[in-house]
């Protein structure tokens, strides 16, 4: 694997493009970045969306991590790559802290079976369920969906399938409703980007690298799926 920090150049065919992604949303970026890899027709990738802290002309604007199975391309007339390997060397029962953009998702049953299950959005649903029992207090709300999210994250099987054990709940450190219009059918999405932080201990060291490599969760083309790890 390959992780790359990625950052626009600062030239009139970049800036052109990043007004572009800044109207368009996350799945322009996932389409500009797509373009580092050449010939594939899959993605095998992932990233995410942070602001730059580089030069001050900079300061703002959209840069990425991105983690890729291939080595992207480095020279871009839009784009500036710098690429180094990712080859984590994990073991039973190492800790680790980690930074987590997901989209919290669950897939519901429809009653009348007439149709499959429906996937709804785990903070809308806990906002909506609520909201049917006669609970509208914002605080109540808002600590409610929070910990709707830490138990989308803390499952037992979500855990086991990625090969580790939070000893400690994580930390929601902010949640955004995000849009973004996909452009093979010009529809506008709708989906709600999570940031956890925290630390876990490491299980299943195999399992734990796959998952790094395919991403957690859904919405993985529109910047969320992407776990950083560094040692403690």
């Amino acid at each position: 694997m390959f992780l790359s920090r990625v950052r626009y150049r600062e030239n009139g065919t970049a800036r052109k493009q990043l007004q572009h992604v800044l109207r368009h949303g996350s799945y322009a970026s996932h389409q500009l970045l797509w373009q580092l890899f050449g010939e594939h027709d899959e993605r095998s990738f992932l990233f995410r969306e942070e602001q730059s802290r580089g030069f001050e002309s900079l300061k703002g604007t959209p840069e990425y991590m991105v983690l890729s199975g291939c080595k992207p391309a480095s020279c871009s007339d839009i784009l500036q790559v710098e690429t180094k390997p990712f080859q984590p060397q994990l073991r039973e029962g190492q800790k680790l802290a980690f930074r987590l953009r997901a989209n919290p998702t669950v897939d519901i049953a429809n009653p009348e079976r007439t149709r499959r299950s429906k996937r709804h959005d785990v903070m809308m649903h806990t906002k909506k369920q609520l909201a049917e029992e006669g609970q509208t207090d914002p605080v109540i709300v808002k600590s409610a969906m929070d910990q709707a999210v830490i138990d989308w994250l803390c499952d037992t099987r979500r855990m086991e399938n990625l090969g580790i054990r939070f000893d400690i709940a994580p930390t929601v450190l902010a949640s955004v409703q995000q849009k973004t219009i996909q452009k093979k059918n010009n529809r506008m999405i709708s989906f709600t980007a999570v940031d956890y932080e925290g630390i876990f201990t490491v299980v299943e060291p195999e399992k734990l690298i796959d998952s790094l490599h395919k991403g957690i969760g859904r919405s993985k083309a529109f910047g969320c799926g992407m776990m950083l790890i560094r040692r403690i």
